[in-house]
């Protein structure tokens, strides 16, 4: 039996496993689903491992609107906006990684 629950704007539904749970977080509109697909064995470790994923990813977008925002009205140059929006990218794959 899958649970699913909202949690600041993401649906997040734990996937029971033989080995554990697994998550999926989704946009509320289900068309954007994220997940870094580790088994964790406890289903509050699955919790804490898609809260955390989720408070990541609603940051990343909107640093990432702020910053195209930005670039738009011409505070930053190309060069600029590129590398800031490459470090969030960067940074979310890094911290996305499940701790092993």
């Amino acid at each position: 039996m899958k649970w699913k629950y909202l949690y600041h704007g993401w649906l997040i539904e734990l996937i029971p496993l033989s080995q554990g749970y697994v998550f999926k977080c989704w946009m509320l509109d289900e068309q954007i689903g994220i997940s870094n697909y580790h088994v964790y064995p406890q289903i509050c470790d699955a919790i804490r491992a898609a809260k955390t994923r989720a408070q990541l990813e609603s940051t990343s977008l909107s640093l990432t609107r702020f910053l195209d925002t930005s670039y738009e009205n011409h505070y930053l140059s190309s060069q600029e906006h590129l590398a800031l929006v490459s470090s969030i990218s960067n940074f979310t794959i890094s911290a996305s990684k499940p701790k092993i």
